[in-house]
């Protein structure tokens, strides 16, 4: 390895940490999203910076974001994969990250922040369209309309994130597989999928969805640049 790579890994270590020992979880997500940056840009991969030197510790970080809302399972599904980490479900109301300590933080505030803005955006557009029918004095259907907006956010955020998980060879850890297996098989409790029912395709909902989940995780409310 040559002294210009060395210089970089450790870079990119450094902020690692502020990603894993900092007390703003902004700071904290952006700092994630920038050594990643970082290892993209230079060709760096999981295994030079050795980011577990020492035995991380497996753990499960819970988010309780009530029933409802089906798109979460495919969101918590879109996270995991690109933060290292598997994931379940505790009933219908908890999705639960479990990764190396830092992995499954990260995956988890991750998550919670996509919901959310997810939740906003899928109604401001849903009150938006319905302000725009009843304006002309036309009947408004809006059956279907959110989720449609909701699946071309999904795809939005799904197409960005994954491009950055393949430049970055992000690949779940051998152990975590392993160990995650063993949990999911000494509870009854805990569920690995849910079937998602067919949305209504509303294309212009569907590509406004697109274009806000693309958005919001290429801008500055999830991540800086290196």
């Amino acid at each position: 390895m040559n002294s210009s790579n060395e210089k970089i890994i450790e870079k990119i270590k450094k902020v690692l940490e502020l990603s894993k020992n900092n007390p703003s979880i902004e700071e904290a997500k952006s700092a994630a999203i920038k050594a990643q940056r970082l290892m993209a840009e230079y060709h760096i991969s999981m295994s030079e910076i050795e980011i577990i030197d020492d035995i991380e510790n497996i753990v499960e970080e819970k988010i309780d974001v009530g029933t409802g809302n089906k798109w979460k399972y495919t969101l918590s599904w879109i996270v995991a994969k690109n933060f290292r980490c598997k994931y379940f479900y505790y009933g219908k109301s908890t999705v639960v990250f479990y990764g190396y300590e830092k992995d499954a933080k990260i995956a988890a505030m991750t998550f919670e922040m996509l919901f959310n803005i997810g939740n906003k955006e899928s109604m401001k557009y849903y009150q938006k369209q319905r302000q725009k029918y009843l304006s002309k004095c036309e009947d408004f259907d809006g059956k279907g309309i959110k989720n449609a907006f909701l699946n071309g956010y999904l795809l939005g955020i799904q197409e960005v994130l994954e491009k950055q998980c393949t430049a970055l060879m992000i690949v779940i850890p051998k152990e975590l597989e392993e160990k995650y297996i063993n949990r999911i098989s000494k509870s009854r409790k805990i569920n690995t999928s849910f079937k998602l029912r067919k949305t209504f395709e509303g294309e212009q909902a569907k590509r406004e969805g697109k274009k806000i989940g693309k958005d919001i995780v290429m801008s500055r409310r999830i991540e800086t640049k290196a």
